[in-house]
């Protein structure tokens, strides 16, 4: 054999096996690539002991409209560390929406927090003996001119202002007061609810969410390791938290508008949740019945620990 083409069978040689190798790796990545895309997204999250207690009991309040659903009190990974977010009532980003809760995935030493999203349910199927019925609100009367509201200061710049809108209940407009909600998501826009004239009716036609541009779905982030603090627990009949760390300073929150004259402002502090301080956000609630005072929780240095005395109604 010449010198000239064993050099050329040694390159075709050389060729073939890079491009096995390609095939190889290629073969390799999608199932993969399949196999995450099947469990994402995967919040970012520190790892904790044992999953996280709820921080406080919600109990719905009055149904703005038909149209909003109740989203129970959940953790929420913000800003380096677990967030408890009270329950309130939200407008879904698209109709026929469901809100899936927050869980708890157990992994290699510890839980992550996989955080809730909306889940949009399918379109109810036609019964073959009665056809479905879609809830329409209209009315004949014409609806009231809308009402100036005084816009709060925005609590993030994740929230959305939704205006206040005339609702229609027990035969009447009921005003609906404006409010900054937090969009499910990023990359969304309010739609707010409006009144359409058709013919001799007037039919409210529902708030929704909407996309700006095209969200690409991102890729879960390595989960950073969890900081370890001395936690001391001293035995005592009565449940109590006993830690060697100071807690850190209260964060400023904006305290948004007072939903009724009612509501009593519950604010924000420091917890401690499996081995690691977690921030309670402050929210407006409801007191129990013949209560009215609410008594801050508070961290009290004894010695060389800090004792948590849990909040009460008075």
């Amino acid at each position: 054999m010449s010198p000239n083409l064993l050099r050329g069978s040694l390159r075709s040689l050389r060729g073939g096996l890079r491009l096995a190798g390609v095939a190889s790796a290629l073969a390799l990545a999608l199932p993969l690539w399949a196999e995450d895309a099947a469990t994402a997204p995967v919040p970012p999250g520190a790892l904790v002991e044992r999953p996280l207690t709820p921080a406080t009991n919600d109990t719905p309040d009055e149904q703005p409209s038909m149209q909003h659903v109740w989203v129970p009190g959940h953790w929420r990974w913000s800003q380096g560390s677990y967030v408890w977010v009270a329950g309130d009532w939200q407008l879904p980003p698209v109709p026929q929406a469901s809100w899936i809760q927050p869980s708890w995935e157990q992994r290699p030493g510890g839980y992550v927090l996989r955080e809730g999203f909306w889940q949009q349910n399918p379109p109810p199927t036609p019964s073959a003996s009665a056809p479905a019925s879609v809830t329409e609100i209209a009315t004949t009367q014409p609806p009231p001119p809308p009402r100036a509201e005084a816009i709060p200061e925005r609590p993030s710049p994740a929230h959305i202002w939704m205006p206040g809108f005339w609702d229609w209940k027990d035969n009447q407009f009921v005003w609906v007061v404006g409010r900054w909600e937090n969009a499910p998501r990023a990359n969304l826009v309010w739609i707010a609810p409006r009144w359409e004239s058709r013919g001799d009716r007037f039919v409210l036609v529902s708030g929704y969410w909407r996309e700006t541009v095209t969200v690409a779905t991102p890729v879960p982030a390595p989960v950073p390791a969890a900081p370890a603090p001395v936690v001391v627990t001293q035995p005592t009949p009565a449940p109590q938290v006993v830690v060697v760390s100071a807690p850190p300073p209260p964060r400023h929150e904006i305290v948004y508008a007072r939903p009724s004259p009612h509501h009593v402002w519950v604010g924000g502090y420091w917890a401690w949740r499996g081995d690691r301080y977690v921030w309670v956000s402050g929210h407006w609630t409801r007191p129990p019945r013949g209560h009215g005072v609410w008594v801050e929780p508070r961290w009290e240095h004894r010695g060389g620990s800090y004792i948590f005395i849990s909040g009460h109604w008075r």
